[in-house]
């Protein structure tokens, strides 16, 4: 204890990792240490680590009250990260602190890490912050429940006027899948494709992505579609439309391609990977239109087409392959061989 106290950080961090195990006999001198403003900052750091180990009423009691009166930020955090080490036994206490405006952001991420269900009615309760990082923590941490009952909360956060808020609600909807009919999850997200921050619509079509069904294909493909979507976001609807693997997407990938940006072809190449087998004559023949029509200046997509095609396992492309070891470009030469050596290693 009196290493913990006044040793150098190596001394004190050995220390509290060994100061649990004194039990009850430690309990007075880490209380006493951590409530004393005038101990150094960092004894009183390393106290209410150890503290974390003692799930006792006057020990919770003690960090709460450090939590709400010390102006040291880094020492409130160590606070939370305490009382989160406790966990359960520590909701209620941490939730009295929303009623502070100034302590609810750390008291919120704290009960955010505790995962139960009693942290439930206080993150609620946090939803009704007007700070966006506050709401946006709140709704994360309630979406991993799962709970249908947190639908309503879920929905009126997807009309939130902050977007880290509404890429929050996705999330949110996206954990609650299971328990809602596909077609409403769809009908919800579309209209965040279109959304004003691009972030959000990436997450809204990667919540779309994992629903495979082709009515869930049918907004993504009409954002492909539509002229001037951003490449970043055409990237993700491709690979949303690769996770799904159903004829539809796979339909509406190929049928899209002349209108994609090169880096969205390229995630339309890397996707046929996972083609299903029953598909993968239809994926084999776009690759190789693809790769007549890509010229020797997109070096990068040609020697992933190229690569793509090995993939596929079809001994028909045997001699298309070998033919391009003699490309101009030694990078094809590479993935030429690459490819061949899949092919075989396939056929065995």
């Amino acid at each position: 204890m009196a290493r913990l106290g006044a040793g150098d950080f190596h001394d004190r961090w050995e220390q509290s990792r060994q100061v649990a195990d004194l039990g009850d006999a430690a309990l007075d001198d880490l209380l006493a240490m951590l409530q004393d403003s005038e101990c150094d900052w960092e004894a009183r750091w390393f106290a209410a680590r150890a503290l974390g180990e003692f799930d006792r009423p006057e020990v919770i009691a003690a960090l709460v009250n450090t939590f709400a009166t010390t102006t040291d930020e880094d020492l409130r955090q160590a606070m939370a990260a305490a009382l989160t080490q406790i966990g359960p036994g520590a909701i209620a206490a941490l939730g009295e602190q929303l009623a502070q405006p100034a302590l609810r952001p750390v008291a919120v991420q704290a009960l955010a890490r505790i995962h139960h269900p009693a942290t439930i009615p206080w993150l609620k309760l946090a939803m009704t912050d007007g700070r966006s990082p506050v709401r946006a923590t709140a709704l994360d941490a309630l979406s991993a429940f799962a709970d249908p009952t947190l639908l309503p909360v879920v929905q009126q956060s997807l009309g939130d006027s902050a977007a880290a808020v509404r890429a929050a609600a996705v999330r949110g909807l996206l954990g609650l899948r299971l328990c809602l009919p596909t077609q409403q999850l769809i009908d919800a997200l579309t209209p965040l494709l279109r959304d004003t921050d691009e972030r959000v619509a990436q997450q809204a079509a990667y919540a779309l992505g994992r629903l495979s069904s082709a009515a869930a294909a049918t907004p993504l493909l009409q954002l492909l579609q539509t002229p001037g979507t951003p490449e970043a976001l055409q990237v993700f609807t491709v690979q949303a439309l690769s996770w799904q693997n159903t004829p539809t997407a796979l339909d509406g990938l190929i049928q899209a391609w002349d209108q994609l940006e090169p880096p969205a072809q390229l995630a339309v190449v890397q996707g046929m990977a996972a083609v299903a087998p029953a598909h993968r004559s239809q994926a084999t023949s776009a690759l190789a239109n693809w790769l007549q029509q890509t010229t020797a200046e997109n070096s990068t997509l040609r020697r992933h087409l190229v690569l793509a095609l090995g993939q596929m396992g079809d001994p028909r492309l045997e001699r298309e392959l070998r033919s391009l070891l003699h490309d101009p470009d030694p990078g094809v030469q590479l993935h030429a061989e690459a490819a061949l050596r899949q092919l075989q290693t396939q056929s065995v």
